[in-house]
């Protein structure tokens, strides 16, 4: 998570990396239909050749561009990195008479009606510009470009800063909602909209005197300066482990433990075996003997004191934070808007299965070294007596390329809202690197309703992993009345300035049928990191654990593509960070049924039969799931009023919870909180992701499970959920969707139900792994 400062009341849209545990989380069938029930294949189209060809021989299908050159996602005068500072510099002037305008609103019944939109359109305007430069300075291979994305970034959350502390702003807002008239002609969105901005300005500090705001602003400052050295170490390499060759006798893994063993008769030395490595990985799996493990373990979760004093006064200043605007602590503060007011349900529900799991595994330990019963289960036992195992299909599929999954993608897309990916030309100079295709996402009856950009492969200096990212959402645009932004500005050099901004915001409209008013279209990123296509190596084959992240990105894309908003501040991902997972998880269920893996099948050629790569039951599932929800706990603690105790101590904390709640003993001399990095992007928030998956297994199992290309299921989800994004209650929506009205106010009964259908999840699907 980027952007955090400027993530208040005119904030920029979050980057979705994979979420927790998206790439690793192992997922299991739960519609286990037999071969011969699988649904007919559908007849390739030239789309879906045009789609594999692109991808898979890209080298090949490649065409040079009828297009005229133009600059950064067709924006023409985008072509330089000074460029991109000269649209920060006309965005700025532009915004700022955007916000004289906004402030004088109060002069005007008709300007007073009119405040809502203008503060959604002054976010956009910023928004803009700043989510184009999160994405150019972790995406593009020029460093020039990157130094000016750093500096147009730094530059326009300064002046975020600044708007999110403006007093005679929410003095406006203020009076919208308090006249009676102007909050009654307010829709739902515009409603949801304006609370948004309020509470926003609330968390900011915007009722304090003028001392003290100064004082949160510092703080801010402070936070997101504490947030970045935290994060550098918390992936900062921990010392190795020095490991005696005597320790490695008998190891399950012939083949790298043959070669550190060979390693070790040559050099006639102790083993240095660095945390995270393949040696540390294989000694930690396969070592029978405790304590080269142990050793390991030890290295792994070590800290210096400086690292563990980088996090406890990043949570000090958090809780100093939230005390300042009138707070209990900073989860009270974050809580306050979000699903959850506490993930507790979720704990209580799992330790009973959790507790059993683990007595499975400390049975197998008794096997092992034939000791009496029960011996404990220490942190370093747990990957020896239940190695972990790649995620692998419900059914056996031959390779898959990247370009296969797109089209079962489009496929997928297809059956259930009548949305298709359809490849389209790129001029020169539109993106940042070769490899970047673009897709666009085309309705059935609605034409074009957004653009993706693909930048699948890796390369030197790329960001690891998968993200989403949203260079822009959807609102309305015809209603804007800009004019009247300008219509006391004479100054020609000041209108000049302005116009490039302007021009930057006049592309990707379109009035789309049946909607009232010309609609701004949504332009995402997709970033992943697969290995690129060659003539030699052939196409690009996807792992599993491949094929679940690009479904889970595409989640997030498609939430973005269908989410059709008046207002951008509830725009497809622009909603509670707690339900905004929801979309993603969801995609990666359908990952679990052979009729959808059907759709990879472009001639009815594709050998897709049972029984599959069904995993043994795995007593680690629930073992796992515990320590998540424990570690979610951990968060909640760790931003309670206990961080701002003058005694507080992240590793006394850590110890006494896992003794209190935990499963695993806590190991004294280690402290892995200062590598827990979502404590800084998620803080308070570390269990939306569990808590969004229990949610999603409930819809797929009510919706999708019995008949996962069901289109009235589809349109269903589509309608009661994916095209509000934020501007809906997300328990409504749940409600809604689930046809249970008494989910629908999210009080605590809402959240026992949810703790139940994570129990659900775990124990009724034994081949998950």
């Amino acid at each position: 998570m980027h952007a955090q400062t400027a993530r208040n009341v005119l904030r920029p849209r979050f980057r979705f990396r994979g979420c927790l545990l998206a790439k690793s989380q192992a997922h299991h069938p739960t519609s286990r239909r037999p071969a011969s029930t699988l649904s007919t294949p559908v007849p390739a189209s030239s789309d879906d050749a045009d789609i594999i060809a692109d991808f898979d021989q890209p080298q090949v299908a490649h065409r040079a561009s009828p297009l005229s050159p133009t600059g950064l996602f067709g924006h023409a005068f985008l072509t330089t990195p000074s460029s991109f500072i000269n649209l920060a510099d006309s965005t700025l002037q532009r915004a700022a008479l955007l916000t004289k305008r906004i402030t004088k609103a109060r002069e005007s019944r008709e300007e007073l009606f009119r405040a809502v939109k203008n503060l959604d359109r002054l976010s956009d305007m910023l928004c803009g510009v700043i989510d184009l430069a999160e994405l150019i300075r972790n995406a593009h291979p020029d460093p020039n470009w990157v130094q000016s994305a750093e500096h147009v970034y730094d530059k326009m959350c300064e002046f975020m800063n600044v708007l999110n502390t403006h007093v005679e702003l929410s003095d406006v807002l203020r009076a919208v909602l308090s006249d009676s008239e102007v909050a009654k002609s307010l829709g739902p969105e515009a409603k949801e909209t304006a609370l948004i901005f309020l509470r926003d300005f609330e968390k900011s500090g915007i009722n304090l005197p003028p001392a003290q705001r100064t004082q949160f602003v510092s703080l801010s400052s402070e936070i997101l300066l504490l947030g970045r050295q935290f994060l550098n170490e918390a992936s900062a390499a921990r010392p190795p482990a020095i490991i005696k060759p005597s320790e490695l006798k008998g190891l399950k893994d012939k083949n790298m433990g043959t070669r550190i063993q060979l390693q070790a008769r040559f050099t006639q030395r102790d083993l240095v075996v660095y945390p995270g490595s393949l040696q540390a990985q294989m000694i930690m799996q396969s070592a029978p003997q405790e304590e080269p493990r142990r050793k390991v373990y030890m290295a792994a979760n070590s800290s210096t004191p400086e690292q563990i004093a980088i996090l406890e006064r990043l949570l000090r200043a958090r809780g100093e934070l939230a005390q300042l605007v009138g707070k209990e602590s900073f989860a009270h503060m974050t809580l306050n808007d979000k699903m959850a007011k506490s993930p507790e349900a979720l704990m209580e529900h799992t330790k009973p299965y959790a507790r059993n799991a683990l007595r499975a595994l400390s049975q197998r330990k008794r096997e092992h070294l034939n000791t009496p019963p029960y011996p404990t289960i220490q942190a370093w036992d747990r990957d020896y007596y239940c190695p972990p195992e790649p995620p692998a299909p419900p059914v056996s599929l031959p390779p898959l390329t990247l370009g296969t999954v797109f089209m079962g993608l489009s496929r997928l897309f297809r059956n259930l809202y009548g949305i298709t990916l359809r490849l389209t030309d790129i001029a020169p100079g539109e993106v940042w690197h070769s490899d970047v295709r673009k897709l666009e996402v085309v309705d059935e009856n609605l034409g074009i309703i957004g653009w993706i950009y693909a930048d699948l492969f890796s390369r030197r200096g790329k960001p690891s992993g998968a993200a989403h990212y949203t260079v822009a959402c959807s609102r309305r645009k015809d209603d804007d009345d800009e004019a009247r932004d300008l219509q006391n500005v004479e100054d020609e050099s000041t209108l000049n300035v302005v116009q490039l901004s302007r021009e930057f915001e006049a592309r990707h409209h379109s009035r789309i049928p049946g909607e009232v008013g010309i609609f701004k279209l949504p332009v995402v990123v997709l970033e992943c990191e697969f290995t690129r296509p060659s003539v030699s190596r052939g196409p690009t084959i996807l792992a599993w654990h491949e094929v679940l992240t690009l479904f889970h990105e595409m989640g997030h894309a498609m939430h973005s593509m269908i989410g059709r908003t008046e207002y951008q501040n509830v725009s497809g991902t622009r909603c509670a960070t707690d339900f905004v997972e929801l979309p993603s998880i969801l995609m990666e269920h359908f990952l679990n049924s052979p009729t959808v893996l059907s759709l990879f099948d472009l001639n009815g050629n594709l050998p897709i039969h049972q029984p599959g790569h069904h995993a043994h039951d795995d007593p680690c599932r629930s073992i796992d799931t515990h320590t998540q929800i424990l570690l979610a706990a951990l968060d909640q603690i760790y931003h309670s009023p206990a961080a701002l105790s003058p005694s507080f101590s992240s590793t006394e904390t850590l110890a006494a919870l896992y003794g209190a709640r935990g499963l695993i003993p806590h190991v004294p001399g280690t402290s892995w909180q200062t590598q827990f990095g979502h404590l800084f992007g998620y803080g308070a928030t570390y269990y939306s992701y569990l808590f969004d998956r229990a949610i999603a297994s409930r819809v797929w199992r009510k919706l999708f499970a019995h008949d996962p290309l069901n289109r009235d299921m589809g349109e269903k989800y589509k309608n009661e959920v994916l095209r509000y994004g934020g501007g809906r209650d997300p328990w409504r929506m749940v409600s809604a969707l689930l046809d249970a009205p008494q989910m629908e106010n999210g009080d605590a009964e809402a959240m026992v139900e949810v703790g139940r259908w994570k129990i659900e999840d775990e124990v009724s699907v034994p081949g998950r792994h």
